[in-house]
């Protein structure tokens, strides 16, 4: 049987072979991808993201039959006069089909490594992608709020897009995924990206959050959350919640059902971070 325990599920939607927003230019890392899908898949591309420190994104499309190899940037980097170091990533494949049509169920993916860390250049990292694992699933729906005014916060940029946070990476568990082969269930994890882009691609003070439903009964996997990833934001600490009461990681099921009932849109709160606390995936790996 295959345990889930070190095995991941990837969960966001994403494009083109990029980088977005950096000047990419010295050293670099290597991914070796490959993977397994069923067979009426086996003939398409599937993307896969990776995210790094100050909205670093790595798009790419892999082949199911054979290596693929993805070059990532690491190291020191400038972007509009910012300098930032690159040494730890997470990463992402949507689940298939990729169309996203009404009602269809979804295959999740399960990932040998959904992040990792590099110490120096040019090292290879092994990833491998099987989608044969686990059960169909749907996907439910929640609104996070950017815009939430803070009465609480004397800040003066006192939301999220007052302080141009518009991606934030972040991770969501769920224990309760099941095998195809009839097995017991088991955790698994995705990393996923919420954005502020709407459908006519400019920016809107809400975005989404995603919980895995299941098929039959159309509720959501019981125990799922969802955490921030503040290691590979730069500039800014993201928590749910308000500047009063606020978290890193945030019950996805109860939250999923209270909005389901009626209640609020899922705040963040994003505040500057202090010097003093550099985002550990934004600094040199030290080895002892």
């Amino acid at each position: 049987m295959v345990s889930l325990s070190r095995a991941f599920l990837s969960l966001v939607p994403v494009l083109l072979a990029i980088v977005n927003g950096l000047a990419w230019a010295g050293e670099s890392a290597l991914l070796t991808v490959t993977g397994a899908a069923p067979v009426k898949y086996e003939s398409q591309t599937q993307p896969v993201t990776i995210y790094a420190c100050n909205d670093t994104t790595v798009h790419h499309k892999i082949s199911w039959n054979g290596k693929n190899r993805v070059s990532v940037p690491y190291g020191q980097r400038i972007e509009d006069g910012k300098r930032f170091f690159i040494s730890k990533y997470y990463v992402a494949s949507p689940p298939l089909p990729n169309s996203f049509a009404a009602d269809e169920p979804l295959i999740l993916g399960v990932l040998s490594e959904d992040h990792f860390v590099m110490a120096k250049p040019e090292q290879n990292v092994d990833v491998f992608m099987n989608y044969t694992l686990l059960k169909p699933i749907e996907l439910g729906f929640l609104s996070v709020d950017y815009a939430g005014v803070d009465n609480d916060n004397d800040n003066d940029l006192a939301n999220c897009v007052d302080q141009g946070v518009n991606f934030v990476p972040i991770n969501i568990r769920c224990p309760s995924f099941e095998y195809t082969d009839g097995k017991a269930a088991g955790l698994g994890k995705g990393i996923a990206q919420l954005a502020r882009k709407s459908d006519d691609g400019g920016l809107a003070d809400k975005g989404q959050l995603f919980i895995p439903l299941n098929l039959d009964t159309k509720l959501p996997l019981e125990g799922c959350t969802v955490e921030i990833l503040n290691d590979i934001i730069l500039d800014h600490q993201v928590y749910f919640g308000t500047s009063q009461e606020h978290a890193q990681t945030l019950d996805l099921t109860y939250a999923y059902k209270a909005f389901l009932n009626g209640q609020e849109p899922v705040r963040l709160y994003c505040k500057t971070r202090p010097e003093n606390e550099p985002a550990e995936g934004c600094q040199p790996v030290v080895l002892e």
